[in-house]
């Protein structure tokens, strides 16, 4: 065969891992991953993390939703681990915080890896062309220096970079819709969004990705998220420019029973975080003692605040403009490098036990030490689930406090607000956390399910939930909503936490001194107003005038000359009413005193509780006894009435709102799993017909191969009868040229040996040889 058939273009293909793995089935598959997994890491590889892994070596694109702290950045090192090391597989992996890629890049490290942060201070040509190269196993960068940086543009495109590509890891993947949101000009509408600051305002190239991720070929991209509603996926996806066929969904389990979660409710200002000094740590607690914990807040100024609060419960004041100080730090966006870098060092050695941070260090950190997470103020549910699942990621237990105010401006305060309410938004969302009586286990659990808070017990989808952490086994919730008696005692004595002891406070196991007051309950600040002086009866007015009568008699025969001021400006009929008005209570003539207003005339007292006990004897005081019975059970009466009438009015807009509820709620989920149906279906006639069109194109292929087998021996007749022709040519002008030297002339001048043996003459027929 000649070479010039058998040459093909020299193209460099994407990397792969061997032949081998992808020729095996599934299971042989996933039983070689956790295999390769046990060996490396000692301990079973999750089976969603498997699954992972598989997607990622089969192509596809894969979107893992689990709860904080399942081990979602491991998935991309098992898969690193599947390649050949000679080929130097590149993964490159956005995230949106600094302090976060360095932790992982720390991680990475330890582990065996080599990494790299791509910061604009860091990101230099000797780096790029480290990368290239493939030195680096796992590459972090920012959206930004993904989209913008003219440098890393010219490593993405390089073509060696991409032969080393495995895959793309978007860690994170919620902050495109959250991105999606200031975009669009939601978020300015949403208080929600603007409590917590840090999240993203900042983060435009979240919203960009699509264009530059969909420039690699056959690349599988990695998505993952702890808290992404369905609102959230499909607002990912559509900017993405991915569809549901055309990518793998993972969804581990989003609940972490090991949290126990206490909402407390705010007595001061958030602006002043009093309410912090109560639960921090006691005194003679050294600090060394003190369970590691993060203190978020919505706005970086309140961190200050924060600190200085700690602080001052520590008896340490002033202690805040210290940045080395040994009890507590501060981290968001706009601290400097040094200090974030410093502060993230000396915590995680445990040089000092607090942190007041904004969301800026509320996603992803792996830190196993955290203990407690407390949270200030009301805010996006999904935000504060990033925030309080920072704690108890080593299996031991860990405590969230929420510290929520009582009552929000413009926003809903009590849960009869909600009984109109269809469809939640942010705002309802983070109302309805700080006020909903149903267990706050299940109520976060819901709003990753589906964006939905429940506001009652008898909701479907709370009870569907509630009978799936049954049926798993899930221990029983402790929350302040689910063991209030039990939240009470340890909100009290959380300032006694050690690291020895905070397991079994947070467990229960420890006895605790009981609570003196109940954070729970709201304290009445309002002093309670005087009743209203009730009406007199006809028969206390006749003795309130009597009294008057028999006070003048008294006067004038003591004052007989008297001129200056008059009975009535002594003891008038206002006075007498007063008396009359618990006529009934008098016991000794000092019980009188307060009515008369000042110092009595000498004997006024002993004549006027004279009068008392005449009247109490006679038969007018048992008549007015009668009378105030028959009003008191009179208005009594038409208290019942109202309580009846208004207790069946109640009950009546409740029912109507349940039924409401329920009728609406049952058609939307028929509604949803009819889409959820007709997509499945849609999904699968399309990938039906996708199966045909790779069959029709192997078709063609094969029948393209057979035909070119069919025609290589036609094509090879071809190419002798051109070469034979070639050769006779040579011959007949060598033959010319010989001519003109002699012996040989004319001989065979006209003579051509032709085609099939026959030779052919050039003034006649050819005859056979």
């Amino acid at each position: 065969m000649d070479p010039a058939f058998d040459k093909q273009p020299n193209q460099k293909k994407r990397i792969t891992v061997c032949d081998t793995l992808l020729q095996k089935d599934q299971a042989q598959l996933e039983a070689h991953i956790k295999e390769k997994a046990l060996l490396t890491y000692k301990q079973q590889a999750k089976t969603l993390q498997v699954k992972a892994v598989c997607s990622l070596v089969r192509g596809r694109n894969t979107f893992v939703l689990a709860g904080t702290g399942f081990g979602k950045s491991r998935i991309a090192e098992m898969y690193f681990r599947l390649f050949d090391k000679k080929k130097k597989p590149v993964v490159l992996v956005l995230n949106p915080l600094d302090a976060l890629r360095d932790n992982q890049v720390m991680e990475k490290k330890q582990a065996g890896f080599t990494a790299v942060n791509l910061t604009k201070m860091q990101f230099k040509a000797k780096i790029a062309r480290k990368i290239v190269a493939g030195f680096f196993n796992f590459v972090y960068l920012s959206p930004e220096v993904f989209l913008n940086n003219s440098l890393f543009k010219e490593v993405y495109y390089n073509p060696d970079f991409q032969h080393r590509l495995a895959t793309i890891v978007i860690d994170e993947a919620q902050m495109i819709y959250t991105w999606g949101l200031v975009a669009s000009g939601k978020a300015k509408k949403s208080s929600s969004h603007g409590r917590t600051e840090d999240v993203a305002v900042f983060r435009p190239s979240y919203g960009e990705l699509a264009a530059q991720l969909n420039a690699t070929e056959g690349v599988p991209l990695l998505l993952l998220s702890a808290t992404c509603r369905p609102i959230a996926v499909d607002s990912i996806l559509k900017n993405l420019r991915i569809t549901e066929d055309n990518i793998t969904f993972v969804k581990a389990e989003l609940t972490r029973p090991e949290i126990r979660i206490l909402r407390l409710p705010m007595n001061h200002s958030l602006k002043s975080c009093h309410d912090l000094i109560p639960v921090i740590e006691l005194q003679g607690t050294r600090s060394k003692n003190i369970a590691p914990t993060l203190i978020y807040s919505g706005q970086r100024n309140a961190t200050f605040q924060v600190m200085k609060n700690v602080n001052k419960a520590r008896g340490t004041p002033g202690a805040e403009y210290n940045p080395r100080s040994s009890m507590i730090r501060r981290y968001h966006a706009n601290t400097g490098d040094y200090s974030k870098a410093d502060a993230v060092e000396k915590f995680t050695s445990g040089k000092f036990p607090y942190i007041a941070c904004t969301m800026a260090l509320g996603l992803g950190q792996n830190w196993k030490q955290v203990r407690k997470v407390i949270h200030m103020g009301r805010a996006d549910p999904s935000n504060i689930c990033q925030m309080i699942g920072r704690c108890g990621r080593d299996g031991r237990p860990g405590l969230a406090i929420l510290f929520m105010e009582k009552k929000q401006k413009n926003g809903k305060n009590c849960v009869d607000d909600f009984l109109n309410v269809k469809e939640q938004n942010n705002d309802n969302r983070m109302d309805a956390l700080a006020i909903t009586p149903v267990c706050l286990r299940i109520a976060f659990s819901l709003d990753n399910l589906c964006g939905h808070i429940p506001m009652s017990k008898d909701d479907l989808r709370y009870l569907h939930e509630e009978q799936r952490e049954i049926e798993q086994g899930f221990p029983k919730c402790r929350c302040s909503n689910c063991d209030p008696e039990g939240a009470i005692t340890l909100s009290q004595n959380i300032c006694r936490l050690t690291n020895k002891n905070f397991s079994d406070v947070v467990n229960d196991k420890e006895n605790l001194p009981r609570p003196t007051i109940n954070p729970f309950v709201q304290k009445k600040t309002r002093q309670p107003c005087k009743p209203a002086p009730k009406e007199l009866t006809s028969v206390l007015k006749e003795f309130s005038v009597h009294l008057v009568k028999a006070f003048e008699v008294f006067f004038w025969k003591k004052f007989p000359k008297s001129a200056s001021f008059l009975p009535e400006d002594l003891f008038g009929l206002d006075r007498a009413h007063s008396i009359a008005q618990h006529v009934a209570t008098i016991e000794r003539p000092q019980d009188i005193l307060k009515d008369l207003g000042g110092a009595p005339v000498h004997g006024q007292l002993d004549l006027i509780y004279e009068c008392v006990v005449k009247f109490r004897q006679g038969d007018r005081f048992d008549q007015h006894l009668r009378e105030e019975s028959d009003r008191i059970n009179k208005l009594n009466n038409e208290k019942n009435q109202k309580r009846v009438e208004a207790n069946a009015r109640a009950r009546g807009k409740r029912d109507l709102a349940n039924r409401e509820t329920k009728d609406e709620t049952m058609h939307r989920l028929a509604a949803e799993e009819k889409d959820r149906s007709e997509k499945r279906i849609a999904a699968e006639k399309k990938k039906e017909k996708t199966i045909e069109r790779e069959k029709a194109a192997v078709k063609k292929k094969e029948d393209s191969k057979r035909k070119w087998e069919n025609d290589r021996p036609i094509l090879e007749g071809f190419k002798r009868q051109a070469l034979e022709a070639a050769a006779n040519r040579e011959v007949v002008e060598q033959e010319a040229l010989a001519g003109p030297s002699g012996n040989g002339r004319g001989r065979g001048r006209g003579r051509v040996k032709g085609r099939g043996g026959m030779v052919t003459s050039r003034r006649g027929r050819g005859k056979k040889k």
